[in-house]
């Protein structure tokens, strides 16, 4: 993976300007975790001078310094807003909020849009000169609600070059050691159960997948479920002792890939629309991966890819699953679906293209 490298905040002050072609941006960055999407994009925008705010990599530390960041930030933006506003012509942003400091051009990208009257009003000041969005529903839905900005597609991608062959072999040759079998996984930032801080969110609790796990076991002893994310002590606990389940923990992003390139079947079993393209879909279909997942919007690149299968209900995801692992045949025509649309999705591709379609069009040089 490419690595930020921010610029001293000092720059803003004072010293050499920067050249005109330059663009600010500006936000917190967490070490060892961050938004997959800029963590993999950011580093690759060549004009961004990033000035961003580290925060610890230890969760509670981290905690802390993120909710003193935000309770600051209204005594905090404007000063750093009117500085940087006398040093560059143009900004990039992900936090809306941070539109109505900055006097010059901006293109946003709305990753996590809420739909909001706020955020609607923030996307259609004057100063905003195009937004970026996942999925163009989300687009349609913001000019429903009255946003006029030209909008671009940026889908959520994977870091093809992050994923070595030497790392791919070194998993697989893990796998075999271990009895091989159908490898059937999951990757999430957290996977947390019911009772956990954070547990209630869809977007890290696992109950619902190691329910249909264990339907899915029960239909194929051949298969093996790997999960890749921090896991809570009670998520943990409820797989101790298991030899059809192995929780890898929270794994440098390299070595996370590795494993999921060496999954046979990728499971996205949310059973809500949060109305946001899912990185880990991107990521899943980039590597090859056939997925099953519930038919929701934010999984209609795996029926227009045909890199997976969409189900209705628990009883067809535990079935579709369970017929996947024994089928070879339909999982290698999955496979290679995913393949060949995986390519369009690298994030050197992606960068390209956002560099190209949007920056140099909006935020002229």
């Amino acid at each position: 993976m490419s690595q930020l490298a921010p610029e001293p905040f000092r720059r803003l002050l004072g010293g050499p300007a920067p050249t005109p072609e330059r663009i600010f941006f500006t936000s917190l960055w967490f070490r060892g975790h961050n938004n997959p999407r800029y963590a993999e994009l950011l580093p690759r925008l060549e004009r961004l001078d990033p000035y961003v705010f580290i925060l610890p990599e230890r969760r509670i530390a981290r905690g802390i310094a993120y909710r003193a960041m935000r309770g600051t930030r209204y005594v905090r933006d404007p000063l750093l807003f009117a500085a940087a506003g006398r040093r560059y012509t143009s900004m990039f942003t992900t936090d809306n909020e941070q539109i109505r400091h900055f006097p010059g051009p901006i293109v946003s990208d709305v990753d996590d849009p809420r739909y909001t009257p706020r955020e609607v009003a923030l996307l259609n000041r004057p100063n905003l000169a195009a937004y970026v969005v996942t999925a163009e529903r989300a687009a349609r839905r913001f000019q429903e609600l009255g946003v006029s900005k030209p909008f671009h597609v940026i889908p959520q991608g994977v870091s093809l070059r992050s994923v070595s062959p030497e790392a791919v072999s070194a998993v697989a040759e893990l796998r075999a050691r271990n009895g091989g079998g159908v490898v059937v996984g999951y990757m999430a930032a957290w996977l947390l159960s019911a009772g956990d801080r954070g547990g209630e969110s869809p977007l890290y609790n696992v109950d619902h997948l190691l329910e249909l796990w264990d339907e899915i076991h029960a239909r194929n002893r051949h298969t093996r479920l790997w999960l890749i994310g921090g896991a809570s002590e009670r998520v943990r606990q409820r797989c101790a002792g298991r030899d059809d389940i192995a929780v890898f923990g929270r794994l440098p992003r390299e070595q996370a890939l590795a494993h999921v390139a060496n999954f046979d079947i990728a499971l996205y079993p949310r059973t809500r629309d949060q109305g946001i393209q899912a990185a880990k879909v991107a990521e899943y279909i980039g590597l090859g991966v056939p997925t099953v997942s519930y038919d929701f919007a934010v999984t209609e690149n795996l029926r227009e890819t045909g890199a997976g299968v969409l189900v209705q209900t628990p009883r067809e995801f535990a079935e579709t699953v369970a017929r996947l692992a024994q089928e070879e045949d339909e999982r290698r025509g999955l496979a290679e679906a995913a393949r060949s649309a995986g390519a369009a999705l690298d994030w050197d591709v992606l960068a390209r293209r956002y560099e190209e379609e949007i920056l140099d069009r909006y935020l002229s040089r």
